[in-house]
């Protein structure tokens, strides 16, 4: 719907564009298919590049998400998903999961924005009119904050009394006079969905692509006990996919499929079965895992692109069942059964499941880093600004090398999950005793066995190199406020901590954030998960201490950790180091400085070319450039400029990087006319990520600094700005010598691009068209929820 009720739009143009491009807009030839299918070639795309950039996703405003006709159709709610505050789960509303008609959103209390053919009795109409009446007029709270759900035309006038500076596009420049006049004539024809002709081939499988899609289904639905499991694993890890397949190249967006278990065979068509989470029972009767085709347009922020191939099936196919297993007897789906994966998948070697998660680790880590929640503060707050993550090498890992130990271990790795939705407030406390005292009990085991593997203490070898090729060996994630990014390679300089994951590490944040978590669970469900990232994080810290030398290990961690009394009882009573005074087996040429040196020879030295990806010779200063690669003098004119801002400290004297936004966007316009994008990320430091609240006490802005990169590193930008090339040095410069947040506002009135900007679409155009050109499989259309607000 446009920008449409209760928050902000976004990416059309775009998608005009694109589709202009591939011939696929109305033209003199397409006349009569247009007139078949009006919504798809002239209504879908206004939603599409003036509303989707907030009615997308859980956190659609009042859940009205535009992406696709149906969920328009279904209309909005008051429900608010993420209500912190609720004692019980609510049913979930997961648009074409949990509701197959109309009448099913409305039973369940979502009401129409569209209805009758008085268009400007619509609420929809209602509101899109409210802002061109009133288009410089902004509203007092952000999109996130916003939450005025008007259920009819009367609430939407009173809006219009009350509160004028809430139509829609919320607080943007408003429609076209174009775009409104297509709107309400298709209204007054009783906006019509796509034509049933469009509907069948948008949802159908490809005719190109059946061959591979076939192949796909016949293998996860093989009929051995070892198929069956090995399916069920990776479905329960790829249920949040975009898969596609990379056999459609890469100059196009490819069609996308969700893998779901359905009632009817594959060929017969999907009958999705709605299950809370995807290792809850599915019922009764047999089921099939199929490839459902995705409709609706992509959005970025819940893009979790992953590639298919005949390669691919076949490195499955020989990681799981290659080797020699057998099933003694097939796991059921009770709540303590399935929320331990250890448990669930015993029988299948640990060496095939750690193996398939570090093939695509990038995925994995992305999907809660982006997924299932879409945003919000709390359920990203448990991580750094900005860090690498690095993986144990297989052999390296007790889990892999002992089927013992992994018995020993199976049942200490219990997770919060297993006690289901609905936990009692209560009971979170005694809840959170138990799966700590199991997750020590644990780390004495593992710390046994890591002293028996490697008595002399971790290698650099004993970091998995991605076998010589595979770019998922070395990831950066960057965290902006409320939402986070994953990316390949060392991303940034050196940060402040780096993770280690294992094979049981990185499970159980699978399992702990995605697949056992359940957004529209209650308070207790929600804290005993976030409670417990916090342990997982912090062993994973420590796996990564375990590479440096013993006398360095206490004074780094108590670094990440400051903040008072409390923090400190925390890392001794809670989470002592186990083992601290272990050996290592990495010869420091100056262990006082081990952290940087060692990132340095495992990025610069260790990993090949072709995993660790380009040195980042814009950000890296501490960090130091490997030998022979190109120098800072090969970088651009506007990189050179850049540079100057890039990873200084915000202290006293070089303050500029705490007034910056979390995500800023960057188009540098060359004298030729092209386009380059560029990311400016705050990494907004803190004493410590410990706690779930008061995380505004524990900032820490003399430590604040600017990542800078090419291309769009986060789905949520704060703000764009528009640089011509031979104004970099200007914009650098202005940036560098910020002290104020009056110098930051002089910074957007020169060079920003204000909410109430005439050109603010076409200036969202241009960066969404270039960013979804840059790789059509992996990006999605940006999100506008967090773009900053303006006073009147």
């Amino acid at each position: 719907m446009c920008g449409a009720m209760f928050r902000l739009p976004a990416y059309c143009l775009l998608a005009v564009t694109i589709l202009a491009l591939a011939g696929g807009i109305r033209s003199a030839n397409s006349q009569a298919a247009a007139a078949g299918d009006d919504y798809t070639t002239r209504i879908q795309p206004i939603f599409d590049s003036r509303c989707i950039a907030c009615h997308s996703c859980y956190n659609a405003p009042c859940q009205l998400n535009l992406q696709s006709y149906s969920g328009l159709a279904r209309g909005a709610t008051k429900l608010n998903i993420y209500d912190r505050s609720r004692t019980k789960s609510v049913a979930p509303s997961r648009l074409d999961i949990d509701g197959r008609s109309v009448s099913d959103w409305r039973a369940k209390g979502f009401f129409d924005v569209i209805g009758g053919t008085e268009p400007a009795r619509t609420l929809l109409m209602q509101l899109v009119g409210l802002r061109t009446r009133h288009p410089i007029l902004q509203p007092k709270k952000p999109v996130s904050e916003s939450n005025f759900c008007p259920i009819d035309s009367d609430s939407g006038a009173h809006i219009a009394q009350s509160a004028p500076e809430l139509g829609m596009p919320y607080g943007l420049p408003p429609l076209s006079q174009a775009e409104i006049g297509g709107l309400s004539e298709w209204i007054a024809r009783g906006a019509p969905g796509p034509s049933d002709a469009s509907l069948a081939s948008r949802r159908a499988v490809p005719p190109e692509l059946a061959t591979e899609v076939r192949a796909w289904e016949a293998f996860l639905n093989g009929g051995t006990p070892r198929e069956k499991l090995m399916a069920r694993y990776l479905y329960e890890h790829l249920f949040l996919a975009h898969l596609y397949f990379t056999s459609e190249g890469v100059s196009r967006r490819p069609a996308f499929f969700r893998l779901v278990r359905s009632r009817v065979v594959c060929e017969a068509g999907v009958d999705e079965i709605a299950t809370r989470r995807p290792n809850d029972d599915p019922g009764p009767g047999d089921f099939h895992y199929c490839l459902s085709r995705l409709d609706g347009t992509i959005v970025d922020k819940t893009h979790i692109p992953y590639d298919l191939s005949p390669q691919k099936l076949d490195r499955i196919r020989r990681t799981f069942l290659e080797p020699q297993w057998d099933v003694k007897t097939l796991p059921g789906y009770s709540e303590e059964t399935a929320g331990n994966p250890f448990v669930t998948f015993a029988d299948i070697p640990v060496r095939s499941r750690y193996q398939f998660l570090l093939d695509d680790a990038e995925y994995e880590i992305s999907t809660f880093i982006k997924g299932p929640v879409c945003n919000g503060s709390i359920a990203v707050n448990s991580i750094q600004e900005q860090f690498f993550v690095l993986f144990l090498r297989p052999d390296a890992d007790s889990m892999v090398t002992s089927p013992e130990h992994a018995r020993q271990a199976q049942d200490m790795l219990v997770l919060p999950g297993v006690w289901g939705s609905d936990v009692p407030i209560l009971d979170s406390i005694p809840f959170l005793q138990r799966v700590t005292a199991h997750r020590e009990a644990y780390r004495k085991l593992r710390a046994d066995a890591a002293r028996k593997l490697r008595p002399a203490g971790y290698t650099l070898e004993d970091i998995w190199n991605g076998d010589g090729r595979n770019p998922n060996a070395l990831l950066t994630v960057l965290r902006h406020f409320d939402s986070a990014v994953v990316t390949r390679g060392a991303v940034g300089d050196l940060p402040k901590t780096v993770l280690v994951l294992d094979y049981p590490l990185l499970e159980r944040l699978v399992y702990n954030l995605v697949v056992n978590y359940d957004v529209f669970g209650n308070i207790g469900h929600q804290s005993l998960t976030r409670l417990y990232m916090d342990l997982i994080r912090m062993e994973a810290e420590e796996l990564f201490l375990a590479f440096l030398p013993p006398s360095q290990r206490l004074r780094l961690r108590e670094s990440w950790y400051r903040g008072g009394p409390l923090t400190d009882i925390k890392l001794r009573y809670v989470f002592p180091l186990v083992n601290g005074s272990a050996p290592t087996g990495v010869i420091y040429r100056d262990a006082a400085n081990a952290k940087a040196e060692l990132v340095e020879r495992v990025v610069n030295d260790y990993l090949a070319p072709q995993v660790r990806g380009r040195p980042d010779a814009v950000n890296w200063k501490v960090l130091q450039l490997p030998q022979g690669a190109g120098a800072t003098s090969d970088l651009t004119a506007p990189e050179q400029a850049l540079r100057r801002i890039a990873s200084i400290k915000a202290d006293s004297t070089t303050p500029f990087a705490r007034f910056m936004p979390e995500l800023a966007i960057l188009l540098v316009r060359s004298t030729d006319g092209r386009a380059q994008l560029y990311s400016l990320a705050h990494n907004r430091e803190h004493e410590n990520v410990s706690w779930i609240l008061g995380e505004s006490e524990r900032f820490a802005p003399q430590e604040d600094s600017l990542t800078v990169r090419a291309g769009v590193l986060g789905a949520y930008p704060n703000i764009f700005f528009v640089v011509p090339e031979s104004e970099m040095e200007a914009f650098s410069g202005a940036i560098a010598g910020l002290k104020s947040a009056a110098d930051y506002k002089q910074l957007v009135d020169r060079f920003g691009v204000r909410r109430s900007n005439e050109k603010f679409w076409s200036v969202y155009d241009e960066i969404n068209s270039s960013h979804l050109a840059s790789n059509p499989a992996r990006t999605g259309t940006l999100d506008l929820t967090s773009y900053a607000l303006e006073k009147n």
